[in-house]
């Protein structure tokens, strides 16, 4: 950060003087004077409309006074030059302060001074006894993330095994999201139940990802060492599928959801019923009690908006929640030396009856199951949504081409410049959409369903021959019973192609 630094011969003059005059100087700039050690002061420039005080430090050593102003509040440039000029400042008051301060006040400075030291003496005390309180309650130096940092890898592994399978890096794939496992309704509440656990290591998109695992490091920092690795673990778990069932529960229309949001909602959930009790020391509790109170209440704001799945984020948040004050009363159990190992087995049963109990009540047939399966797997295809809109445009061409067989004023002419001019060229232009598709990439059933209706349009055009016959010779049986029989098969095979 930007900092400058100006050194002051002091010709001889005692240590202790010289930095009573810095204390004189500093007082007169209004600056708020902090903390003091044996030869420095430490304070902090004004407030003002374009800086928020930079970091002011007197050094006496080895004959002279060094002040150095240090821009501490996250500043990349010394734009305005707030350092150099409360040097000059400082310089400036130091030499008025050298030739107007009184000895008596000179005394008065060094008793404040070693006031201040014996101050702050006790509060590095007061904090490294915190922080030794700190450590003891949450173990913050004595365990590592090694779980927090398996998850996050796992997270970021599959989201690059997706990307490399169509996935997306930005815009997602719904259908490559449902082959790895999201929590697409119809399959989990048809046998799939192991989407409720597959989903909470699947995103959309690098940014769903990036800012999953960075609110998961963020608590995982306090957790993991607090509550150790088997039931930090059990926790992510059990409150991911407790959120994605709560989102199956939530949503009545089908839903393809994914994400690890649900199970870090469900940490902080933990984080914040550990937090009202008092196994956190104060200093942390109060802290991190306001730090995340608004963390959840603004993504729970912001996830309101349209495609951001809520009802997971309240069903994680409610369901660790309770699990964090189930894990408090087992922690102290444990620091009390009593046995609470029935804690995560409660919690994991819990989790997989409640599973059970609705995956079983609410089950989807298992014709309706087959039907989406289909559907998938012909939409997963790459040209799937170019055969479907290939098929749009020969229903088009369908109509054109048998539009005007239920118009029963047209001539014998008039009905064969038709066949002539709108049909058959109607059924030519199909022909090409669908036999061009035979190079596509789609589903085996599509292909089918292409292969039947270029039989379909065969039987239409010997149709429409057939009929040209019949007004060029003349109505006869033979020539009808050909005309019905075509007709009668042509529908056949058409329905049959619907029926795929």
């Amino acid at each position: 950060m930007p900092k400058k630094e100006h050194t002051i011969a002091l010709n001889e003059m005692e240590s202790e003087a010289a930095l009573a005059l810095g204390y004189e100087a500093m007082k007169n700039l209004r600056w708020t004077i902090q903390f003091a050690g044996p030869d420095k002061i430490l304070g902090k420039s004004r407030k003002k409309w374009n800086t928020y005080g930079e970091q002011i430090i007197i050094v006496v050593s080895n004959g002279q006074l060094t002040i150095s102003s240090e821009m501490v509040n996250g500043e990349s440039y010394d734009i305005l030059g707030n350092n150099k000029k409360n040097i000059a400042s400082f310089v400036k008051a130091f030499e008025l302060a050298k030739s107007k301060t009184a000895l008596t006040t000179i005394g008065q400075n060094k008793v404040a001074i070693d006031t201040l030291r014996a101050a702050t003496i006790n509060a590095a005390a007061l904090e490294e006894q915190q922080a030794l309180e700190v450590n003891k309650a949450m173990n913050l130096s004595g365990s590592n993330l090694n779980v927090t940092y398996t998850i996050i890898g796992i997270n970021v592994l599959v989201f690059i095994l997706m990307v490399l399978g169509g996935a997306g890096i930005f815009e997602p794939n719904g259908y490559v999201h449902v082959a790895w496992g999201s929590n697409y309704s119809p399959l989990t509440l048809s046998g799939d139940w192991w989407r409720l656990i597959t989903n909470i290591f699947l995103h959309f998109g690098i940014i769903h990802l990036a800012m999953n695992m960075y609110c998961l490091f963020m608590v995982g920092i306090f957790l993991e060492p607090m509550l150790g690795k088997a039931k930090y673990l059990t926790a992510y778990l059990c409150t991911g599928v407790l959120a994605s069932l709560t989102s199956l529960w939530w949503h009545t229309e089908t839903v393809n959801s994914a994400g690890a949001s649900g199970a870090i909602f469900g940490l902080y959930g933990l984080f914040l019923a550990l937090l009202t009790t008092s196994l956190i020391p104060k200093v942390v509790r109060d802290v991190q009690l306001k730090s995340i109170g608004i963390f959840v209440a603004y993504n729970l704001i912001y996830g309101m908006k349209s495609g951001v799945d809520n009802s997971a984020h309240v069903g994680g948040l409610v369901s660790g929640f309770v699990i964090g004050y189930l894990f408090g009363y087992g922690i102290k159990k444990e620091r009390a030396g009593q046995k609470a190992t029935w804690m995560m087995p409660a919690v994991v049963l819990f989790t997989l009856g409640m599973s059970y109990a609705y995956i079983t009540k609410n089950k989807v047939s298992e014709t309706e199951r087959q039907s989406i399966v289909n559907a998938i797997a012909g939409a997963s295809f790459k040209d799937s949504e170019k055969f479907n809109n290939d098929l749009i445009s020969f229903d088009t061409l369908h109509q054109q081409a048998r539009s005007f067989f239920a118009d029963s004023s047209l001539t014998d002419e008039q009905l064969k410049s038709k066949i002539d001019t709108v049909a058959l060229p109607a059924w030519k232009h199909a022909e090409s959409l669908l036999t061009a598709s035979k190079t596509y990439d789609i589903s085996p059933k599509n292909h089918e369903k292409a292969t039947i209706l270029l039989e379909y349009i065969e039987l239409s055009r010997k149709e429409l021959d057939l009929l040209k016959q019949m007004i060029a010779e003349g109505t006869n049986s033979s020539l009808q019973l050909e005309l019905d029989q075509t007709k009668a098969k042509a529908d056949s095979v058409f329905e049959k192609a619907v029926s795929l």
